[in-house]
This record gives C-alpha cells, sequence and structure tokens, in this order.
C-alpha cells in the first residue's frame, strides 16, 4: 500500500483586508489536485476582521469558498481545524452541516493525528497548558472591527510591524509550548509521533528538530508575510485519519 501524500496549509484570513490569500489559491488547487488529502490548519477565514458587511455574510461566504474548493476534488480528503479567528459557534454549525452532506469533508475543533503527523494551529498558552491542553472554547458571537480600528491595523501592516511581531515568534518557544501540552493531557498522542504541523505565528519554517519531534510551521498570507503550503511525510502511512 502506498502512502498517502499530503498537503497541509494555515492563516489565510480570507476576506481580512490585510490577506493577500488570493495569490496562494492556484497552488492550493493543484496540490489538492494530487493529494490523498489536503488539512486547513486554523484561521483559514477571518471574521472578526472581515471587509464584508457582517459576520453572517463572512460566514456565507467561507461555505461556499470550501464548497468549491472540495468539490473540486473529490479524489482528496479535507480536514478543517480550527484557529483563534474562526473558532465562532455560528460557522462550527454551519461547517458540521457541510461535512455532512461532503463525503471528503471532516473538521475537528482542536488537533489531528494522521499516521506519524500531528496537526494544530497552534494557539496553545504556556499559561493554562497544564489544565487545557489542546481544548478551547468557542465563541457564541464575534464582533467586527470598525473602520476606525480597521484603518489602525491596516497603518500596522503598512509599516512592517506584524513582521517584527512574527520574529520573535521563534521555533523553540512554540516548539516548546506545543511539546508542553501534548504532556499535559494527551499521553498517549506522542506515540509513534514524528512531524507536528502548526500555524498560528505566521513565520514559516520547516524541519526543525525539538524534544524528538520536526516540527513545521505553513506561515501566513498577510501582506508583508509568506504563506508556506507544505508538503506532508507520513512514515508508515495514515494508520488514522
Amino acid at each position: 500500500m502506498t502512502r498517502p501524500s499530503g498537503y497541509v496549509i494555515s492563516d489565510l484570513h480570507l476576506f481580512a483586508q490585510r490577506s493577500v490569500a488570493e495569490a496562494y489559491l492556484p497552488e492550493i488547487r493543484a496540490a489538492a489536485a494530487e493529494a490523498d488529502f489536503f488539512v486547513l490548519n486554523g484561521d483559514m477565514f477571518d471574521f472578526r476582521w472581515s471587509v464584508l458587511p457582517t459576520v453572517e455574510d463572512t460566514v456565507e461566504a467561507a461555505l461556499e469558498w470550501l464548497r468549491d474548493l472540495i468539490s473540486a476534488h473529490r479524489q482528496c480528503r479535507f480536514f478543517y481545524i480550527l484557529g483563534n479567528h474562526d473558532r465562532l459557534r455560528l460557522f462550527t454549525e454551519r461547517l458540521a452541516a457541510l461535512a455532512a452532506e461532503e463525503d471528503n469533508l471532516q473538521w475537528v475543533g482542536s488537533y489531528l493525528r494522521i499516521g506519524t503527523a500531528l496537526f494544530l494551529h497552534g494557539d496553545v498558552r504556556i499559561a493554562g497548558a497544564r489544565r487545557l491542553g489542546f481544548a478551547r472554547p468557542f465563541r457564541r458571537r464575534v464582533r467586527q472591527r470598525g473602520r476606525f480600528l480597521s484603518a489602525c491595523y491596516r497603518a500596522v501592516v503598512s509599516v512592517g510591524v506584524h513582521r517584527l511581531i512574527a520574529l520573535t515568534n521563534r521555533p523553540r518557544r512554540f516548539a516548546r509550548r506545543i511539546l508542553r501540552a501534548l504532556g499535559a493531557e494527551h499521553t498517549g498522542l506522542t506515540e509513534g509521533l514524528t512531524d507536528v504541523y502548526f500555524g498560528h505565528t505566521h513565520r514559516p519554517f520547516t524541519d526543525y528538530r525539538y524534544g524528538g519531534l520536526t516540527f513545521h510551521n505553513t506561515g501566513s498570507a498577510i501582506r508583508g508575510m509568506r504563506c508556506n503550503l507544505v508538503a506532508v511525510r507520513l512514515a508508515g502511512g495514515a494508520d488514522r485519519w
């Protein structure tokens, strides 16, 4: 049996004005056309900073984007993991309904294990990691940012402050956090684990070794950053979906 080929991406922040995700869509579609599975690893959409009139409009647009992608690539199995910008109750309810209609879509709230690989968004805090592990509450409501705050954020992005912040998100720092969360509540999850794929920090890298595991980060499609579509390597095949 051949090993499945897969890809992972995160932090497109679609529908936010600061996102340049459209530039990456041809690459995403090309990867999905050849993949056995594709992990959408959180913050694919941004409900708080959306340029659409309402949160409901953004949820509808997000579902349409997903429906177009998965229907065009029926041979590929898609997994959606929630991040901190898309962890909205309304979205997850509609996402669950879409997954019930489409047999090549599955969503999870916190993390996903496929074979020897672990996928999670990466918003794991040091404080509370022992208590929460990977768990995160859902937001019942999200208030969209108004024009003033949106203008302020555009100014921050235009001068590159967000790039400086991302530079402080060193691979070792977040690898340590993830390992701490793994040891807190998921005692059996590290068995046979070789690779961890995450996003959230907006700082892309691959093949960073720490604590006996290899870590990979998929970057961000925020303007001025780099989005990193990562090919997934599985040792021993996908024995756990």
